[in-house]
C-alpha cells in the first residue's frame, strides 16, 4: 500500500525516497561539512552532501527553524537563509523527506553536546543516534 500511494502520489518508488540523515559528532565536524558546501551552488550538491550540509546547520544552530526562514525576525543569519532555502526547494520539488527538512535529531544532538551533565537517558539516545546516523563519538 504505501509503494503503490508513493508511486501514484509521487511517481516514485520506496526506493527513491530513501530518507538520509546525517549528525555530526562535534561542532567542529558541523563546521566542516558547512565549508565544505559554502563554496558550491547549493543545488548543484548531491542529496547526501545537502543532507550533511543542512544537519550541520541545525546542529549548529538549533535555535533556528526553517518554516519562516524569510522572515526578518526568523534570527537566520543571511548566509545561513540559503541552505533553507535549498532546502525548501528540494521539500518542494519531492526531493526532500519531512524528516530531511527537519532535522531534528541534529538539532537535539547540538543542543546535547553544548550540555555539561547528561542524564543516562540522554547519553543512551545521544549514542544511539551517533551510531545509527553520524560519525564516531568520543565520549
Amino acid at each position: 500500500m504505501i509503494f503503490l500511494l508513493a508511486n501514484v502520489v509521487f511517481g516514485r518508488s520506496l526506493v527513491d525516497m530513501k530518507t538520509i540523515a546525517y549528525i555530526p559528532n562535534s561542532s567542529r565536524s558541523a563546521g566542516r561539512e558547512l565549508r565544505l558546501s559554502l563554496g558550491h551552488p547549493l543545488h548543484q550538491l548531491p542529496h547526501e552532501q545537502f543532507i550533511r550540509a543542512w544537519s550541520a546547520v541545525a546542529y549548529l544552530f538549533p535555535g533556528l527553524h526553517s518554516d519562516g526562514f524569510e522572515d526578518a525576525d526568523s534570527g537566520w543569519p543571511p548566509i545561513l537563509k540559503r541552505f533553507a532555502a535549498e532546502a525548501w526547494r528540494r521539500a518542494d520539488a519531492g526531493e526532500l523527506a519531512d524528516g530531511e527538512l527537519y532535522c531534528s535529531d541534529a538539532q537535539w544532538c547540538g543542543l546535547y553536546d553544548r550540555m555539561h551533565t547528561h542524564e543516562p537517558d540522554e547519553m543512551e539516545r545521544r549514542l544511539a543516534l551517533a551510531a545509527d546516523y553520524g560519525e564516531l563519538l568520543s565520549v
